[in-house]
């Protein structure tokens, strides 16, 4: 496991707790909508990459997913976790990260953004966080999810790697 520096976030949206993925974030309770449409981050942006929720998964079942989208019109890049159908409405967390390596360095230092969005109110998706100004710029993205008491699933980007530089 990779040990980060703190950085700034973009955009804070609800939580409650922390979810330590390779970066602790604390996250603001808010009271999110769900009513966000279907598919995507917005009409500009198609799919770059999806990982299944599955680490920590004591069954090997997919919990649910999350994928990256780039917009090279928006000049930006998105991320959105969702739960499996058969778990909606079942979530008692749920959560999605974005760092892009504004620096080019691939390491995970001062002048990296971050974005993330997680509450236990979520019941189908988290997200979608946006980072803008980060045309060819590599990124590290991943979601979580807890389905009533089972013990959090987590996916994304392996740890350390910065990816999707495009």
């Amino acid at each position: 496991m990779i040990r980060r520096k703190p950085l700034k976030i973009t955009r804070w949206v609800t939580g409650g707790m922390t979810v330590a993925t390779a970066a602790a974030l604390t996250l603001v309770s808010a009271g999110p909508a769900q009513a966000y449409p279907k598919g995507s981050c917005g009409q500009s942006y198609r799919k770059v990459a999806s990982y299944r929720l599955t680490q920590g998964a004591k069954d090997g079942k997919s919990y649910g997913t999350v994928t990256l989208y780039q917009s090279p019109t928006a000049h930006a890049k998105c991320a959105i976790a969702r739960v499996e159908p058969s778990y909606i409405g079942k979530t008692s967390y749920l959560y999605v990260e974005l760092f892009v390596d504004t620096n080019r360095n691939k390491r995970y230092d001062g002048p990296d953004k971050g974005a993330a969005s997680g509450s236990e109110k979520y019941k189908w998706f988290a997200g979608p966080v946006h980072i803008y100004g980060v045309d060819h710029r590599c990124v590290q993205f991943a979601g979580a999810v807890r389905i009533g008491s089972k013990p959090l699933v987590r996916g994304g980007t392996p740890a350390g790697k910065w990816m999707y530089c495009d």
